[in-house]
Parts: structure tokens; sequence; C-alpha cells
């Protein structure tokens, strides 16, 4: 098999019009052997949108019968802003398949005797350092201040190279396989002909996979960069670990894809992790969520464009960002490399990962690699420019020995310039497996495990909790969180109809008095003159108190429910990222997380009022602000109960609802 797949491997690469091909090595394939990858070849098409991919009938034995290419400007099917650059949705309908081993690899490019060598001119960033730190200066200063927001913003490396066609392609991935061996998946796709257009990367991250009927999410975050001279310590990593911006970048992440994955699954969600992502250069934090497929993979893949690590949260905000701060489309970075077929059973079959760290080379050998840093309210941003250099430093050094010449004056920032970090190594990494696993490492996993969510990390299964006989109507008040607030009350027994916040307004005199109406989570300010939304969401929590109908509230709904009742002092924006408090609510300690755009005072004679109304009322980390409420028929909490954030989310809504 090896001698016959070098012949076809060569055949590949030597072609005068070679076809559309791609190598894929997955960590993730069962039964693949060491240094061996899938090959596909077939025909390349592109589709118009994702839930046009091509559905294809079962092969026996299952296995993959397409290879699709998602750009980032996908976003606009959700309804996102988002530069639309015209980069294709191209898909490979694989017609052959047949696995290879590096040494088959080696050996074919040998047989192809040129343009094999990764070679470049002209390489260097579009600015420099202090450019790309001003940039981050501007986000932190002008999008994230007062907000909460996270957000990647990426820059571009370019270059020229000076072989470009199949063999060049197949050198890149013979390269790539070589300086970073723990990628997800190592990568090369072809568009086929003489100098067709391809992508090579080394992706450290999945995004969605079903399989055997459940549907998995990955997030991942944090970034520790790797010392030059070997692994780190486990002092370092431990101190990494403890990281505040990091463990609430990672939280974050972690509800947004929940978010996601809420959307797609029907229930049955649980989270692992997190655990430690070592590559060549750097290392991350990463997690998995998961939970029964509840759509085809073509929707599924439509319902989680894109992992959240590449664009930012609040999702949509991010998106926006990123449409007015980057000069240009972002082509396929954020984007997906996805594989679609069946497994042996008949069942679909999807697995991907995320197009970061990856080479796009246009037909004419134009190389471009992007990288970014995710842009938070604790953002140092000369760390955030060092962090870009280290992502790319492992891709980059496949072109080690290669002849560069210089910038020609454009002060575009050479890739050797700035960084030691950016030197090519010759051999790979040493294992990180020991420093990871030292028993100060493995504690503190466990210890940021204990801190999120007990219902997520153990949820209660179907029968573990009586049926509690309530009825929910939970408005859509335009929050990300809202699918998973609706996925934990239904693990709790609740009956539960999600409808966007208008379709309520449109039809509040319908809603059965007896229903149980939850205002939901959402952006804004509570009190916001002029707008919309805010002013259907005040009067469906006036209408709804009125006519005594059990009326709750959490982040924003809260908020309304405190004006509502006439407890509402001031409004302020909340300033800092999603975090962690530990707090007296409901007669517990409990740690919670808050996040939302605003929050809200009590007003002055708040205390009083509430005993009048029989109500109590708990406060927050924050003097006079309130975070929960409870009283006949109505309650509510400012922080978000469903949140991987919120440690006993679950148990204290079953108290709330009781």
């Amino acid at each position: 098999m090896e001698q016959s797949s070098s012949v076809m491997l060569a055949e590949l690469f030597t072609a005068s019009d070679p076809p559309p091909f791609a190598l894929v090595r997955r960590r993730t394939r069962d039964g693949a052997g060491p240094g061996e990858f899938e090959v596909f070849t077939g025909t390349m098409d592109t589709v118009p949108r994702v839930t046009d991919l091509p559905a294809g009938p079962p092969r026996p034995g299952g296995g993959p019968h397409a290879l699709a290419l998602l750009p980032y400007r996908c976003l606009a099917e959700c309804g996102l802003d988002c530069r639309d650059d015209g980069t294709p949705l191209r898909v490979l309908r694989i017609r052959r398949r047949y696995t290879a081993g590096v040494d088959a690899l080696a050996a074919a490019l040998a047989a192809a005797r040129h343009g094999t060598e990764p070679a470049w001119d002209d390489a260097g960033f579009d600015g420099t350092d202090a450019e790309y730190a001003d940039v981050v200066r501007e986000v932190v200063d002008h999008d994230v201040a007062g907000t909460g927001l996270h957000v990647l913003i990426r820059r571009d490396l370019t270059a020229r190279l000076r072989a470009h066609g199949p063999a060049a392609v197949g050198a890149l991935f013979h390269r790539l396989l070589a300086v970073e061996p723990g990628a997800h998946w190592t990568f090369a796709v072809y568009t086929g002909g003489p100098r067709g257009a391809a992508l090579a990367g080394a992706s450290p991250q999945a995004h969605v996979r079903v399989r055997h009927g459940r549907v998995a999410l990955s997030p991942m975050c944090g970034t520790l960069r790797l010392p030059p001279g070997g692994p780190p310590a486990a002092a370092d990593l431990v101190a990494f670990l403890r990281d505040r911006k990091e463990s609430e970048e990672l939280g974050a992440v972690i509800d947004a894809e929940l978010a996601m994955l809420c959307r797609v699954s029907d229930g049955d969600i649980r989270l692992e992790g997190p655990q430690l992502r070592p590559l060549a250069r750097v290392l991350h934090t990463a997690c998995r969520i998961s939970g029964s497929a509840a759509l085809s993979v073509r929707h599924t893949l439509a319902g989680t464009l894109f992992a959240a690590t590449a664009v930012g949260r609040p999702f949509a905000d991010a998106c926006r960002v990123i449409a007015r701060r980057e000069p240009t489309g972002r082509g396929y970075y954020g984007g997906l490399i996805a594989l679609l077929g069946h497994d042996g059973e008949g069942r679909e079959d999807l697995d991907t990962a995320v197009l970061i760290r990856t080479f796009e080379v246009s037909g004419q050998g134009r190389l471009k690699l992007s990288v970014g840093a995710t842009v938070g309210p604790r953002s140092a941003p000369a760390a955030e420019a060092a962090e870009t250099r280290a992502k790319a430093a492992a891709l980059l050094s496949v072109f080690e020995g290669a002849g560069r010449t210089g910038d020609g004056g454009t002060g575009r920032d050479r890739p050797g310039d700035a960084d030691r970090a950016m030197r090519p190594r010759v051999t790979a990494p040493e294992p990180l497996d020991p420093p990871t696993r030292h028993p100060s490492v493995t504690a503190e996993l466990a210890r940021r495990r204990a801190r999120l969510s007990a219902h997520w990390r153990d949820p209660v299964r179907p029968g573990g909790r009586p049926e509690s006989g309530r009825s929910v109507l939970l408005v859509d008040a335009a929050g990300e969180e809202t699918a998973a607030l609706a996925t934990m009350l239904r693990g709790l027994g609740h009956t539960v109809e999600v409808r966007p916040w208008g379709a309520v307004v449109a039809a509040a005199e319908s809603v059965d008095p007896r229903t149980t109406v939850i205002l939901g989570p959402g952006p804004g300010d509570p009190f916001a003159p002029g707008d919309d939304r805010i002013a259907g969401l005040r009067g469906l929590a006036a209408r709804f108190l009125a006519r005594g109908t059990p009326t709750f509230g959490f982040g924003l709904g809260f908020h309304l429910l405190l004006g509502g009742l006439g407890l509402a002092g001031t409004v302020r924006p909340w300033g800092g990222a999603p975090a962690q408090h530990e707090i007296d609510v409901l007669g517990r300690r409990v740690t919670v997380g808050y996040a939302g755009t605003h929050t809200v005072s009590a007003g002055p004679d708040a205390d009083i009022r509430a005993r009048r109304l029989g109500l109590n009322l708990w406060y927050g980390p924050h003097r006079g602000e309130p975070a929960a409420l409870r009283g006949p028929r109505t309650g509510g909490f400012a922080f978000h109960p469903a949140s991987v954030l919120t440690v006993e989310g679950a148990d204290l809504l079953g108290l709330l609802l009781a």
C-alpha cells in the first residue's frame, strides 16, 4: 500500500492538469496509524449557502462524501455583519479516498523533483507590531471599554511563493506535519489545474462534530507562549491557569458556544474539561460540550457558524467590530474545513476544524497567513502583538532556510524581525506531557473545573427530577444566553416555549395567566428611551405584573422587573468582562457569573418598598446593586443562571421557581 500510495501521490503532484485533491491528517480519525493521513480526490464545485452542501447517500462501510471550505463571509447567512469579499464556499465532491503515510509522501515529492521545497519572497506582516498594538489600544478604548466585549482582531502576513502548484502544496503539507505535530487537523486542499488555489494549515481546534447521534463543540481559548528552550515549568502552567484574563476569555467562549450547541441539540448537554492543548510554540485551554443531535449535519453546520474563539463574544457585537475595524474581508480565516459523510451504520457524520493557523494561496502564488489575538477589557496591546507572532511561528518555520527578500522600504514587518519565537526551529518541540501531568497542574485544572456549572458538568438525566408542572413562556429578548436558559429549564422538568419578544408583545393578551412568563437576558439599557425592543419588554413586564401572571426575569429581564416593581434606581454600563463573583443569595453562599451590558442600582427606598410588597432582595458584589429578587409570583437574578460561570445555577433556578 505504501508503494502504491506513493505512486498515486506522485501522479497527483506531476500531472499536467491535476484534479482537485485534499490531504488530511485528523487526530479524531479512528484507526489512524502513526504518520497516516487521508487522500481525497474528486470534483471541486461552489455552492451559494451552507445548507446547499451535498447530503450524499451513505457509502458501503461509511466515510465522507464531501469536503467543504466555509469562508468567514458565510456569517451573512445568519444575518450577522461581515465584509462580503466574495470568497467562494467550495466543496470537493469525493470520488476516491485512500490512506497514505509520511514515507509515501516523501517519496512522491522526491519523484516530483522540482517545486517541492517551500520558499518565499517579500514576506512580511501588514504593519509593525507597534501599529497592531495601536489597533488593539483603539479597540480597547472605543469598543471594549464599558461593554465587557471580547473580540479577535487579525493581522495578515503575505508573501510570494517561488514555486506554486500541486507539488508545492504537497510539500507545504509535508512540512506542516513535521513542525506542528500536535495539530487537531493538518491539511492541504488544492482546487485543481496546474496553478490552482490552495489552503494548507495545521489547525489546533475542532469546532463542531456529529457522531453516533451526538453533536459536540470544542471551545478553546487562552494562549501561553512556550519558552524556546523546551517545555514550560509546571509553575508557569499553574500561573497561566490562574490568570484571570485567560479564565474569563475561556468562560466567555464556552458560554457563546453553549448557546450555539443548545440551538442544534435537543438536550442531554455535557461539559468536559478544561484541559491543556499543547502545540509547537503555544499552549491553549480547551473544553468539550456535547448534546443529542437534533438537526441534519448541514443545518448543524449552518447553526454553528463560527467558533467563538475566532470571532468573540457577545458574538453579534464582535462581528460588528470586526466588520468595522478590519480593513478587508477575512477570506477563509475563522471559517471551517469540514468533512461530511456517514458512519458504518448509515448515520450522518460530520468532522470539522477551524480555519486558523492556515495558509491561503492564490492561483498566482500569493500566500497569506492570518493570525489574531482576542482583545478584551484586560488586554495589554504589546502582549497581544507578541501573541500573534507566537501563533504564527510554527507555521512560518516551514520556510526555514528559504531566502527572503527585504521589505523594499514599504515598512512591512518581516517575520524574523521582532521575536526569537519567530526564528525557525529545525526540530519539533519536546513533548509537553510531563509538565502537563504534574500534580500541581492537574490539581489546578480540577479547581478550574469545579468552578464551572455543576449542571452542565453533571446534568440531571431524564427522570432525575420530578415534573414541576410549570408551563413556561420564555421571552427571547435578543440575548445569546436564551437557548441555554431554555435547555436548563427543560432539564429541570419544565415545559418551555421560546418566543421572540416582538411576537409576545403582539399577542400578550392571549398568554394564559397560569403560564409562568420569564423575561430573558439580552443587551441594552433597560430604561433607554426610543428603543422599541426595550419599550416593548418594559410594557410586557408591567402588563404581566399588573394582572398577577407569574413573572420572572434574568439579566435584562431582571432589571425590567426591578423597574416594573418600583425598585430600580440608576443604570450604569457594565464595564467588565464576564466574571465570577461569590455572593449570598436565597440563603446560600454561591459562585455566579455576571455578564451583560448594563447593571441597575436599587432605588433609595427599595428595601422598604420590597418589604411592603412581600419581596426579598439580595445584593451583589457591587454596593447597592440587587443581585436577586424573590416574592409571591415573581423573582429573578441579575446574573445568568445558565452560564458556565454560575456553579449552582440549576439549583438556584429550581429554588426560585419552586
